[in-house]
């Protein structure tokens, strides 16, 4: 594996750190989509307290049952639900949440087209070394340009390698993105017109 790497030329070196980045962010993203599942029960269970008035009960439940998401548009709306700026404030920190949500994933975006253009760059250098060989050499042989040749397989099947991963990850974090945000504006929604009949 190190052979190929030193054998894929200088370009290997930004394609490798692109791979870590796109691994760490890959990995973080899949953690706090894990970590921001809506329970139905919870939330309905916390509308039934608000509707009976129950506020310290209605907001402890969400202290320890909601997603660290969900739960800071709660606790904010119930602690100023007698603030005149309420509805203002409650869009302001359900607009902060949702920016939390498609963080980083620009940036892997970024690094998918990035590392593919490294990698097609990384052919170019390649076919270019192996015309210097011929060009030196006088003659063409599979020896003479195997090294130019084998650095623009390598690098393009190592750009490859990090784009395809991280372009299947954008999009279905993207996805994620989508289906939460519809879910959280409708109970943030549904959440404001309860709290306003209080």
């Amino acid at each position: 594996m190190l052979d190929y790497f030193v054998k894929g030329g200088i370009l290997m070196y930004p394609i490798l750190l692109c791979s870590v980045i796109s691994l760490t962010i890959i990995i973080e993203r899949l953690i706090f989509y894990a970590n921001i599942k809506i329970n139905s029960v919870v939330i309905h269970k916390i509308f039934e307290l608000l509707s009976n008035k129950e506020l310290e009960k209605s907001k402890k439940l969400a202290e320890t049952s909601l997603p660290e998401i969900i739960k800071i548009v709660f606790v904010k709306g119930i602690d100023e639900l007698y603030s005149p700026n309420f509805e203002e404030s409650v869009e302001d920190v359900a607009e902060q949440q949702v920016y939390k949500l498609s963080r980083f994933l620009p940036l892997l975006g970024a690094i998918a087209s990035i590392s593919t253009l490294l990698g097609f760059t990384g052919t170019v250098a390649g076919m270019i070394k192996a015309f210097e060989s011929i060009a030196q050499a006088g003659y063409a042989s599979p020896q003479v340009v195997a090294k130019g040749i084998a650095e623009a397989l390598i690098t393009t099947a190592a750009g490859l390698i990090v784009a395809i991963p991280s372009v299947a990850f954008y999009h279905y974090f993207n996805y994620r993105v989508d289906r939460f945000t519809t879910q959280f504006e409708h109970i943030v929604r549904e959440f404001v017109n309860l709290i306003k009949k209080i």
